[in-house]
């Protein structure tokens, strides 16, 4: 159970974008911070360097300080023993000699072989020594046995000196005929002999204290207990071990005082957060991979289309389970594997050939493919290829999704049947109108003939004026039902091909001016105004001069009939270096929001209302638009329903061809 625990926990850890990368950054900012404090400095290394060395010349110079005076002590008993010096006076003269070299003697003195002091240099300041017996001086006693003993120089421990003030001395046995006949005895009081031998630089940079074992012999400062970056060396001074104890002062480790440590640990710590924060974001990026390379997988295991991943050699990587359920039903493995393991020869050369002009283009290829599938058969596919780049635009894989457009091509053929059909039932539609107009026109004529011959009386009075009025009705009627047959003609020639149209200069202004001439009249007996505003330099197009002048026929008789006493219809042409604009408006009734995307279907009239429905079959602008068409013009409509319409033409000035 701790074990699945365990594991559990493990994995999991992925998933904490914020806790793990904290406790790492912790970490690390833990080890920085006793590195730091545990590994020597710049500043650090740089006054202890100067400490030490200080302490190694200090502590030699003392030593040798001490033992030359110690020497000389040695001197004296040697010229005793040899009888260079006889009596007290040469012993004075000579100890007198030595002070004035050397001043760090408190005194020098013979001791007589019961301990006594009987000779004494100087005898100023040194009065309470005189016949002193150092045998009642315990440390002194102690020193001078043992020299006695031993027959070698001893050294006392730091005392108090019968003069005043703190010191040592330095017993030396005087020894005839291996007897000691005396001592040589020499008085060191310690504060002149450490100024003489401590150079006052060393004194400015450095607290110092010297010890005999716990015994404190000197020092600038009281003790180093609790001091930190002190210092020390042994020195012999005759059979006595001392230690140098070195403080550096505060002005000697700020003289090596920089910011550079801080700065290094500054920047260290905040390299640690830094590394934290990129772990953080490594983290949530990986998070945010696998959730998206999940979301990936699903959605390619779950199309309806077969999508495989190859190298750029042709080798599957991946396919879905649509791909296997198609291709690979016992799903073998397919990772190195080409087409050509799964597909006849030609199709996984098709294949290949598509993905040779991906990796040329690297871009999308589109294909359509008859693929096997397995089991036998053939299902129509379309296939699209398309490239898969690293950072640097190299083509790494190829993907490739297969979609089953089976229904889209039986929906395609279908579309195709029914569009010949529509084809072929229009093409009837259009013959059996032509026909049947044709057939209509015979008739027509003889009846507008005859209404013509009843109206004018060319055969004599009829009789009764009710025959005249009838006969008009007739005539008008039969000229109205002609021009609809006309119109259907026309657009029935249009539809089945047979209207060409022959180019030739056209003179646009004549043109216009013809138009309104021909339907002025009508308008003014409407009470409606009619007007051409044109420049007289409007220029010369090549156009069919019949379907122009039809088209703006058309365009001016549907204003007028739309219209009303008051309104206004303004036709107006301008030009510019490759085309002429026409625009005919009104004032009139206008046409509806919904009925202008039809207006130009043929039989399709501008009202619905069949109480305002004009005379005509919904005509006039299905030929319009044919004739614009056909002369790689344009037509645009506008309207307002109450307030007008405005239909504008734009016509080529030229054509590169002939059109029909």
């Amino acid at each position: 159970m701790a074990i699945q625990n365990l594991r559990r926990g493990l994995r999991r850890l992925p998933r904490r974008t914020t806790l793990v990368p904290s406790v790492i950054g912790a970490v690390m900012v833990v080890l920085v911070v006793t590195a730091w404090a545990l590994t020597p400095t710049a500043e650090t290394e740089g006054y202890v360097t100067e400490t030490r060395n200080d302490l190694a010349n200090f502590a030699a110079r003392l030593e040798s300080h001490i033992t030359t005076r110690l020497a000389i002590g040695e001197q004296l008993r040697d010229g005793l023993v040899e009888g260079k010096i006889a009596g007290r006076e040469e012993f004075l003269e000579q100890t007198a000699y030595i002070h004035d070299l050397f001043t760090d003697f408190q005194a020098i003195n013979w001791i007589d072989s019961k301990g006594v002091i009987r000779w004494v240099s100087p005898i100023k300041g040194n009065e309470a020594a005189q016949n002193l017996n150092v045998h009642t001086i315990p440390p002194a006693d102690l020193a001078i046995t043992e020299a006695a003993k031993t027959g070698r120089l001893q050294v006392t421990r730091p005392i108090e000196l019968t003069q005043g003030g703190g010191g040592f001395v330095a017993y030396i046995p005087i020894i005839k005929m291996e007897r000691v006949t005396g001592f040589i005895n020499i008085v060191f009081r310690t504060e002149p002999l450490m100024q003489a031998a401590m150079p006052e630089s060393l004194m400015n940079k450095h607290d110092v204290v010297l010890m005999d074992k716990d015994r404190r012999i000197y020092g600038t400062i009281d003790t180093m207990a609790g001091h930190d970056h002190v210092l020390s060396k042994w020195i012999v001074i005759g059979n006595r071990v001392w230690t140098v104890n070195l403080l550096p002062k505060a002005e000697t480790i700020g003289a090596y005082s920089t910011a550079v440590d801080e700065v290094v640990l500054l920047t260290l710590l905040l390299l640690c957060i830094a590394i934290a924060w990129l772990i953080h974001l490594a983290m949530v990026r990986q998070v945010k991979v696998k959730a998206g390379d999940k979301l990936f997988r699903t959605f390619i295991e779950h199309t309806p289309s077969a999508i495989i991943i190859k190298d750029a050699d042709g080798n599957y990587i991946h396919g879905n389970s649509r791909w296997h359920e198609l291709f690979n039903p016992d799903h073998n493995d397919i990772e190195g594997r080409t087409a050509a393991d799964f597909f006849p020869r030609a199709y996984s050369k098709e294949v290949r050939d598509q993905e040779k002009r991906t990796l040329e283009t690297k871009e999308m290829t589109e294909y359509e493919y008859l693929s096997p599938v397995a089991g036998g058969g053939i299902m129509p596919t379309l296939g699209h290829m398309f490239p898969i780049t690293d950072d640097h635009g190299t083509v790494t894989a190829i993907g490739c999704t297969l979609t089953d457009i089976s229904s889209n091509k039986k929906t395609e053929k279908a579309l195709r049947d029914a569009l010949l059909k529509a084809e072929e039932a229009n093409q009837s539609k259009s013959k059996f109108l032509a026909t049947m107009s044709h057939e209509l026109r015979t008739p027509l004529n003889a009846i507008i003939g005859f209404s013509d011959i009843l109206t004018g009386q060319y055969f004599g009075p009829v009789g009764n004026q009710k025959y005249i009025e009838y006969a008009e009705d007739i005539n008008h009627s039969g000229r109205h039902l002609l021009a609809l047959i006309d119109e259907v003609l026309d657009i029935s020639a249009i539809e089945l091909g047979k209207r060409e149209m022959v180019l030739e200069p056209v003179i646009l202004l004549d043109l216009l001016s013809s138009c309104v001439k021909s339907v002025r009249h009508r308008a003014e007996s409407q009470g409606i105004t009619l007007t051409l505003v044109a420049d007289a330099n409007l220029p010369v197009i090549f156009a069919d001069e019949t379907a122009i002048r039809q088209i703006f026929l058309n365009l001016l008789t549907n204003a007028v009939k739309f219209s009303h006493s008051g309104d206004t219809i303004t036709l107006s042409a301008e030009a510019d270096d490759d085309k002429v604009v026409i625009v005919v408006a009104d004032t009139g009734d206008g046409i509806r929001k919904e009925q202008l995307p039809k207006i130009t279907d043929p039989f399709v009239k501008g009202h619905s209302n069949s109480h305002i429905t004009h005379e005509g079959a919904g005509l006039g602008l299905s030929i319009v638009q044919s004739f614009v068409a056909a002369h790689e013009g344009t037509l645009n409509i506008e309207s307002e329903f109450g307030q007008g319409t405005r239909v504008t033409v734009s016509l080529p000035r030229t054509l590169n061809r002939q059109v029909a």
